[in-house]
């Protein structure tokens, strides 16, 4: 993780959704603003990003499709030796519950089948 500590990243996506979601156009788009804002950072950055989203979406009453596949196909890949190097153990350990309550939330959400973020 070359450009962001563990827990400064969380925090910077938390932030960010926040932001988007102060300008009053509804949780949908701060949320499609915020996952932009954190796509391509690299390869356990965007795990990370992942899961911070996710932990977001399970506050929404309903979370679109396209998300939900998403971040379950990419979660689903993550392997604990992945991280390895990049972050301390008690990061490790800490982000594989993350990824499993994200995973696990994502299964018993109601669905959004409407792209649109109106």
């Amino acid at each position: 993780m070359e450009n962001w500590e563990y827990n400064e990243l969380f925090e910077a996506i938390n932030e960010t959704y926040n932001d988007f979601l102060a300008l009053n156009r509804g949780q949908k788009d701060a949320i499609a603003r915020t996952a932009y804002e954190y796509i391509n950072l690299g390869e356990i950055e965007d795990v990370i990003a992942d899961v911070a989203i996710g932990e977001i979406l399970l506050t929404h009453d309903k979370v679109f499709i396209g998300y939900i596949e998403g971040i379950t196909k990419r979660l689903s890949k993550f392997h604990p030796l992945d991280a390895t190097g990049e972050l301390t153990q008690e990061e490790i350990r800490d982000l594989t519950n993350r990824i499993h309550k994200v995973l696990e939330g994502l299964e018993q959400v109601e669905i959004d089948y409407n792209p649109s973020v109106e």
